[in-house]
């Protein structure tokens, strides 16, 4: 369930201009050789103000974004139409995604899928199934256990690793939940589709104050 305190970070802060080194990496080995990319249709769920839509609207695919934010789809929206980039971007619910049946080559979840419990994640694991072709592909990059702040805070009711707030750690303060998937999670959430990869990315942050560890987890549509 998207949180309106992500309004508030959006218009507080600038980051979120130019993709993860992993995104590029993995649209590039994906699609890369397609000899006509505007014949790809990729979908972001959780946008945000649009970085990957930037990337994949320059690179010459057929982009689509959605996201919960007013603001940050209003800032997406601007920043594609002065560099005169196309991309569909809605303001709208990832749980009920508004587009037909089979229409993607690919959905890309960059930390979109922690920010709903368990219980909503599945929801939207059905609803990337059914938007995505036959042999589409899947990537989402969430939060691992053991990232700075899990264990720090008021957790859901039924879900041992979900959290309605944090006190401290590196998604507090604004966030709403606040879910961080276990190994043992990543069958249970991902098994719509066939699981082709797990990785994994760890950094320090703050001169090696604290650690943010995240899942790099790569599908498949039958």
């Amino acid at each position: 369930m998207w949180d309106s305190g992500w309004d508030n970070i959006f218009k507080e802060n600038e980051w979120g201009k130019y993709p993860p080194e992993e995104v590029v990496r993995f649209i590039s080995r994906s699609f890369g050789k397609t000899p006509e990319r505007r014949s790809v249709a990729i979908l972001e769920v959780g946008c945000g103000p649009g970085a990957n839509l930037w990337y994949l609207a320059r690179e010459g695919y057929k982009a689509f974004g959605l996201d919960g934010s007013e603001v940050a789809v209003k800032r997406a929206r601007e920043r594609l139409a002065k560099e005169r980039l196309e991309a569909d971007v809605l303001v709208g619910d990832i749980m009920t995604l508004p587009y037909p049946d089979g229409q993607f080559d690919c959905v890309l979840d960059i930390e979109c899928l922690y920010a709903n419990s368990m219980k909503d994640s599945k929801k939207i694991m059905n609803e990337i199934k059914r938007v995505l072709k036959p042999g589409g592909l899947f990537l989402s990059k969430t939060f691992m256990v053991g990232t700075y702040g899990d264990g720090k805070g008021k957790l859901l009711a039924g879900e041992p690793r979900t959290y309605t707030e944090l006190s401290e750690g590196a998604l507090h303060k604004g966030y709403g939940i606040v879910r961080f998937t276990a190994e043992e999670d990543i069958k249970e959430l991902y098994s719509e589709l066939e699981i082709i990869a797990v990785d994994h990315l760890i950094r320090s942050d703050k001169d090696r104050k604290f650690e943010v560890k995240e899942w790099l987890i790569t599908c498949k549509k039958a």
